[in-house]
């Protein structure tokens, strides 16, 4: 992790009753990502440049465009730049004509496709395309799962440096740490671990997935595709995460600060 690649220094003030007073401030580094698909229209993320490959192979397959890594025949990785002088990352594969189009309509409907999510599509019900209810008879410690939680920190190195990061960490069963990862965005830190264990080939179907943020219908919904059963978040979910854990077999758990709430499944937890 390079300085120069997920946080810059800049110069600020602070203001206190003696009036203000210069500081430094390490912020998180935002840059455009360019994700060309068979040479169709680009898709465009915002992220925090840091494990990009991971990044790549997660978002193609929790949309749908993949369903291994395997499947990727050309990755290629560059900075080019745009009009205005700026620079963006750009990414180019080449995968098998199958599954979402990436050449017509669909190409045109992600082009916005942005760090919050589920920003740019049009069609509602593409979310789900593909989609399967987890399967997974394994059970968990609540000790463990409130232990994890209170761990989150310790996988959080760029959050303490600048204050701005989302994290992703995949336990196993036991409270192991897997795999972690941070981003300017929940979505795309959640696709960096679920990228990261593809590549690996970690299994998935026994380990328990904790972000530092809320849960949302579409966090759920890449969490389903990649099959994990159990999800933690640290804030409040949104109703559509609750009803999508419900409909596709997944553990949601909120663990956060004074909050310890099961919302779905709760047969996978020990003792219930």
């Amino acid at each position: 992790m390079q300085r120069h690649d997920v946080y810059k220094t800049f110069r600020s003030f602070t203001h206190s009753g003696e009036g203000f007073s210069p500081e430094k401030s390490d912020l998180l580094v935002e840059t455009p990502l360019q994700i060309v698909i068979n040479k169709a229209r680009p898709i465009l993320i915002m992220i925090t440049p840091h494990r990009i490959r991971e990044l790549v192979i997660g978002f193609m397959f929790t949309e749908g465009f993949i369903r291994h890594p395997s499947e990727v025949e050309e990755y290629t990785i560059s900075s080019v730049s745009t009009e205005d002088g700026d620079r963006v990352i750009e990414v180019r594969v080449t995968i098998p004509s199958r599954g979402p189009d990436v050449s017509g309509s669909n190409t045109r409907r992600m082009a916005s496709y942005s760090s919050c999510g589920i920003c740019g599509k049009e069609n509602y019900y593409e979310l789900r395309r593909g989609l399967h209810r987890v399967k997974s008879r394994h059970r968990f410690s609540m000790d463990v799962l409130k232990e994890v939680s209170r761990n989150l920190e310790t996988f959080q190195p760029l959050y303490e440096k600048t204050g701005g990061a989302h994290a992703a960490v995949l336990f196993d069963s036991r409270g192991n740490p897997t795999l972690y990862c941070e981003d300017m965005g929940r979505h795309n830190a959640l696709d960096k671990v679920i990228g990261g264990a593809l590549i690996k080939g970690i299994s998935r179907e026994d380990k328990i997935v904790v972000s530092s943020g809320r849960a949302s219908l579409e966090m759920i919904l890449k969490t389903a595709r990649a099959g994990i059963p159990l999800f933690v978040a640290m804030s409040r979910p949104t109703s559509k995460a609750v009803e999508a854990a419900k409909f596709y077999n997944i553990t949601l758990i909120d663990l956060a600060k004074s909050s310890n709430r099961i919302y779905s499944h709760a047969r996978r937890i020990e003792g219930f």
